[in-house]
């Protein structure tokens, strides 16, 4: 089976140049093909014994002539495409793409990051909603995998095929833990503190201004605790939004329990940061249905998390534990739990237990597995 992947690539750093990467070699765990990357264009053109990226398209552009090209040449069998609405769109051209591709024999995988809301605006005609787009896409993919339960319900409510729906969970890397006392020196944080880390991309739907209400409060009960925003914002408009939460730390008399990162943690700094903390809060506000690669990553490093109670997080309140997850308007709920988690060495230790379980379940090599076996059955349904 001759299968390529259709996403951005390295040298650019980003989600989906690391889910594809950490795909690829998980899938080679189980069989050890080589790959295709057909890459955004300013990924390297690259070829090795694990995959081959061939720079094909351009996310401004209509890519579908490109790719197809680019699949042919190569003699794809079955194209794996990462889909998010920032790199191919949500207007007319990934079902053209998927109309295209099954008209010259290839199989197409949408691997799905983000199931929006019904009526979500999008360039998708006629309709111009998220249902319309999602519904062409289901039309015109040959298989669509989702990383939860609630992703696919999702896409079923609004008339896909259940069928043609296939749920496997976002995979966990393998991340080395260090020292705690030593990462924290090397990055200037108190040794005796209670660290609550904060990873990831900002922006208002992350929930920051809420976390900093809820860490107020904590540190009126904890006074060791420390707040580390670990993370930058992908668009320059939401640098105020920054500004305006260095404002607020500040206000809350908060300046010397808090730090900000200030910009992108470099890939090598990574496993230094999560290795400092001792809890890892995502308090989004995400109203649609996802996974979050930051969850896998805190149970990677076998760090306690806490997660507001929405479909992002679900496979923590399903697959590890509902204490991880706070409804995410309880500002006292979150207080309380944050303190518990903290402070009651024995239950953090067992939900730390249960977290780890929940990143060997989920490891790249089982995850990778699964995809696999999805793969191999829909290509010998055409056989």
């Amino acid at each position: 089976m001759k299968i390529a992947h259709l996403c951005t690539f390295w040298p650019i750093t980003n989600g989906l140049s690391h889910y594809a990467d950490a795909l690829i070699h998980g899938m080679r765990a189980s069989r050890p093909d080589r790959h295709v990357v057909l890459g955004e264009m300013g990924s390297l053109a690259t070829e090795n014994d694990v995959y081959e990226c061939v720079p094909c398209y351009r996310r401004d552009e209509d890519y579908v002539d490109n790719v197809v090209a680019a699949a042919r040449a190569k003699q794809v069998e079955l194209l794996v495409i990462q889909y998010a609405n920032d790199l191919f769109g949500d207007d007319n051209r990934l079902s053209r793409l998927l109309a295209a591709l099954r008209s010259q024999g290839i199989k197409t995988v949408v691997n799905t990051h983000s199931v929006y809301a019904p009526t979500a605006r999008t360039g998708f005609r006629p309709g111009r909603t998220s249902q319309a787009f999602d519904r062409a896409m289901g039309d015109h993919a040959s298989l669509i995998t989702v990383h939860s339960q609630r992703m696919k319900d999702d896409l079923v409510a609004r008339g896909l095929a259940a069928e043609k729906i296939a749920v496997i969970p976002h995979g966990t890397p393998r991340m080395q833990v260090l020292d705690k006392a030593e990462s924290r020196a090397a990055l200037g944080l108190p040794a005796d503190a209670r660290i609550v880390l904060f990873f990831g991309f900002i922006w208002p739907g992350k929930g920051l201004d809420f976390l900093l209400n809820v860490f107020r409060d904590v540190v009126r009960q904890m006074p060791e605790a420390y707040l580390v925003v670990g993370g930058h914002t992908r668009r320059r408009v939401w640098g105020s939004y920054v500004d305006y939460l260095r404002l607020r730390a500040r206000l809350y008399g908060l300046a010397s329990r808090s730090r900000f990162w200030g910009g992108y943690v470099a890939e090598k700094q990574v496993e230094q940061v999560y290795s400092a903390a001792d809890l890892v809060a995502m308090p989004y506000r995400q109203e649609y249905s996802s996974a979050s690669g930051v969850v896998h990553q805190t149970a990677a490093m076998g760090k306690l998390m806490l997660c507001s109670r929405i479909a992002k997080f679900d496979e923590v309140r399903t697959e590890i534990d509902p204490a991880l997850t706070v409804l995410p308007d309880d500002r006292a709920g979150w207080t309380k739990t944050m303190v518990r988690l903290l402070r009651d060495e024995p239950w953090a230790d067992e939900l730390t237990g249960r977290i780890r379980a929940f990143a060997e379940a989920t490891s790249w090599t089982n995850v990778g597995k699964l995809h696999w076996e999805h793969y191999c059955r829909l290509m010998s349904e055409s056989r």
